[in-house]
């Protein structure tokens, strides 16, 4: 009996084990962040606290803003696209620094960031790091980096700030932001989980610098001044591709947008000032109303793309670790229906035995009580007289008598 219920105890913690084993191996990991419209990754425009796990991940992106500067006028492609093209990478799941080039004038700028705490799905603790944006000799940039241009001064061109611009300074902008991701389940059962995840953060320049312009610069879009907040849906139609749909507000406007890639080339459609609608003159021709932006992207490893490695895949990095973990998930789950069924035979052996064992007493207690029974008849028998045995014949003698 002992060893039986040491058995099931054993049978027991094992299944134990393998349950919480098994809701551990179920962690996801999580799913890259995009490049920006502008600088850095993260969502429409704002950044998020996330490093790539990997050093040498880079993120090469060319994105344009239809800005019409002059309403019902003729305006060439150059004109009416603000372009942006920017290079992030990212260094020991720690840091990241880039470069960006502004518009077709070549403005350009640097930026970087530091993760101070690393944001795991499984975790309740977000992530958070610091970082800095338009750092260079751009030091008027608005938050579309419009404000550096060129003009023609009759033997060439020279760049020149216009007025309205002059009261930016937005060189360097500093900013610390909070993001928290959260696993949600996949979209069938093959494929990777999708995600959710939600950031907050404040910065000064870029993110609450108005130039002194009032309400010419933003009407109503501010929450808090220096505030910035923003969410992102990431989905996977198919192992090698992620469809994310992203909202915020970058302490001016509230943008929104779409990406889809494929094996790290990615497009992305967004739509930006929202709450503003259509064209009404009061922020000249540049602000306060709703524009779109458009932007294609490749990121990979550089490493990688030395060996010849271009395309990025899941089977290969993401989707080989989730086809393991569903492999190792689906075994364990084997392994707990294995240890079920022993356990409910430990159970059932146990209680087989325990009544062939109380059948045996039963029968040893019988057999002592018939036993009595007989005992006491047989008492009964003797002191009544009706029950004495008949006497022993006399021995017949050895020698016959003699005649």
């Amino acid at each position: 009996m002992r060893i039986m219920r040491r058995g099931i105890a054993t049978l027991t913690c094992a299944l134990t084990a393998t349950v919480f084993a098994a809701e551990r191996v179920d962690a996801q990991q999580q799913d890259p962040y995009h490049a920006t419209l502008y600088q850095g990754t993260g969502l429409v425009t704002i950044p998020v606290a996330w490093i790539s796990p990997r050093s040498y991940d880079a993120w090469f992106n060319i994105s344009a803003k239809r800005i019409p500067y002059a309403p019902g006028k003729s305006m060439s492609t150059a004109t009416l696209l603000n372009s942006n093209v920017a290079l992030d990478v990212h260094f020991l799941n720690r840091f990241s620094i880039g470069a960006a080039a502004y518009d077709q004038n070549i403005d350009y700028g640097f930026f970087g960031q530091v993760l101070l705490l690393r944001d795991q799905i499984a975790s309740p603790i977000p992530g958070i790091a610091v970082g800095v944006r338009n750092v260079g000799p751009m030091s008027h940039e608005d938050r579309f980096f419009v404000a550096h241009d060129v003009t023609f001064n009759g033997t060439g061109y020279s760049k020149f700030v216009a007025p309205q611009f002059r009261g930016f300074k937005t060189a360097p902008t500093v900013y610390g932001v909070v993001t928290k991701q959260f696993g949600l389940g996949p979209l069938t059962g093959r494929l990777p989980g999708s995600q959710a995840g939600v950031t907050v953060g404040y910065g000064n320049g870029l993110f609450s610098e108005d130039g002194g312009q009032g309400k010419w610069y933003n009407r109503r879009g501010t929450i808090v001044k220096g505030l910035f907040l923003g969410g992102r849906l990431s989905t996977h139609p198919s192992l090698n591709s992620t469809l994310e749909f992203m909202a915020e507000n970058d302490g001016f406007d509230w943008n929104a947008g779409a990406v889809y890639d494929w094996r790290g080339l990615s497009a992305g459609l967004y739509g930006t000032e929202l709450e503003e609608g259509g064209y009404n003159g009061t922020g000249g021709y540049i602000y306060n109303y709703t524009k779109f932006s458009f932007a294609l992207g490749y990121s990979g490893n550089i490493i990688d793309i030395s060996r010849g490695v271009l395309l990025r895949t899941r089977i290969t990095e993401l989707t080989r670790e989730q086809q393991r973990l569903n492999a190792e998930i689906e075994a364990r789950a084997r392994r707990i229906r294995g240890l079920e069924v022993a356990l409910r035979k430990a159970q059932a052996g146990e209680l087989a035995e325990m009544a062939n064992r109380r059948a045996e007493l039963e029968r040893s207690v019988q057999e002592e009580r018939d036993a009595i029974k007989r005992a006491e008849e047989r008492l009964r028998s003797i002191q009544q007289g009706q029950g004495q045995p008949p006497a022993n014949p006399a021995p017949a003698p050895s020698n016959p008598p003699l005649n």
